[in-house]
């Protein structure tokens, strides 16, 4: 006898029900009918029943939670024609909710039968993003402190672009999202949350993911961030995974500007899998091809880059380009190369000096420094900076230990 979980719609849980109750040759039953998602999830993390059979509909319902799920008991899916969104979350047994009994019964014997095989795949599946890549992507990160992480950002973005590269800016910084204010971008797109979600239920295709991407400049394409700082539980890190590789699949240059924190502290309060406030900022830092490490040039700031850079190591980070900003008397630019390129190796060290009236005028205008100061010798260091290697990726060599 096969215990069957059930999750779905009113009308169409009554008759599998009833099906069930009224066939002869009863080799399935339901032992616990589940109002919502949370409810079957905590029904087979007790370990009740066999299979679960859930409306692929229900709110709430993506990777993850069908993750948790499969670890404890197989899923099959039931899909309904009045559903918009067609999806099966990547499950290998789903059929439509009108099914006969005959027809959900067979699903659900095949699923039990092929339990483990099915579990140990399906979660291969989703958990590894597609890693064919046709582009570059580069994570701007920073310490704690402002050190203008955002401004450089959105500039050499807006400076790529420019120079004829097909380029996506990603505002991902949970702390302290700011991309769309700093573009004057008054309609804010649905964004990273949206693309987060899709991802989850399995829908982001080329064609959603283009719909979340709109044009900002010429050959510039913005994915807005969460708006709001509290919304960043809803950035999963397997969803922004999913994100990134859908990203990286498409051709040009992708920038993210994520937060400052790297730390993975839910790991520490939480004995099953939480949602992670920094997971947008590591997950992009693990997804980069590079990574740019904004600093100010102040002692505080550089030695929160050397006290972060053994982390920075800890998430792969092959290629690191620091660029020092806000740089000006009374510390020559040649003692803060000497100060960072002799303890952390480094790929490059860029020096931009500080230019406080030019970027409070961008700032209040939402414009661009290309517009409110383009002869300015700060937007000169970020336009030479966006056609460097550090962005577009040629080979340069590494500062080692004591070189310039």
């Amino acid at each position: 006898m096969i215990d069957i979980v059930l999750c779905a719609s009113g009308s169409d849980e009554v008759r599998i029900v009833h099906d069930l109750a009224v066939d002869r040759d009863r080799t399935a039953r339901v032992v616990r009918r589940c109002a919502d998602l949370a409810e079957t999830l905590a029904v087979t993390a007790a370990g009740i029943g066999d299979v679960v059979l859930i409306d692929v509909s229900v709110r709430g319902l993506g990777r993850d939670a069908i993750a948790a799920m499969m670890h404890e008991a197989p899923v099959v899916g039931l899909t309904s024609e009045d559903t918009a969104e067609k999806t099966g979350l990547g499950l290998r047994q789903v059929l439509p909710v009108q099914s006969s009994i005959d027809e959900i019964l067979a699903a659900v014997t095949a699923a039990v039968s092929g339990e483990e095989e099915e579990v140990d795949s399906w979660t291969q599946e989703a958990s590894e993003p597609d890693r064919t890549r046709t582009g570059r992507m580069v994570a701007v990160w920073g310490p704690t402190g402002s050190p203008g992480r955002s401004l450089i950002a959105v500039n050499l973005a807006a400076e790529a672009a420019a120079g004829g590269e097909e380029t996506v800016l990603v505002d991902a910084d949970t702390y302290g999202p700011s991309q769309s204010q700093l573009l004057g971008v008054l309609d804010e797109a649905p964004g990273l949350v949206a693309a987060a979600r899709a991802h989850d239920r399995d829908t982001l295709d080329e064609e959603t993911l283009e719909s979340l991407l709109p044009l900002v400049q010429p050959r510039l394409r913005l994915l807005s961030g969460i708006g709001v700082p509290g919304r960043w539980a809803e950035l999963r890190r397997t969803s922004m995974e999913g994100v990134w590789g859908a990203l990286a699949n498409r051709s040009g240059l992708v920038i993210a500007d994520i937060g400052p924190v790297l730390e993975e502290d839910e790991e520490l309060s939480y004995d099953t899998a939480a949602p992670q406030r920094n997971a947008a900022a590591i997950s992009a830092i693990e997804a980069a091809d590079a990574v740019i490490a904004v600093v100010t040039a102040d002692p505080i700031s550089i030695t929160r880059l050397l006290r972060e850079h053994s982390r920075l190591e800890e998430l792969g980070v092959g290629e690191l380009h620091v660029v020092v900003n806000r740089v000006g008397a009374p510390v020559p630019g040649d003692r803060i190369r000497d100060l960072i390129a002799s303890r952390i190796s480094v790929a490059s060290l860029n020096l931009l000096p500080d230019d406080p009236v030019a970027c409070r005028t961008a700032a209040w205008d939402g414009a661009l420094l290309a517009e409110t100061a383009p002869r300015s010798a700060l937007r000169k260091g970020l336009r030479d900076l966006a056609a460097s290697p550090a962005l577009l990726g040629q080979g340069v060599p590494a500062l080692g230990e004591g070189s310039r």
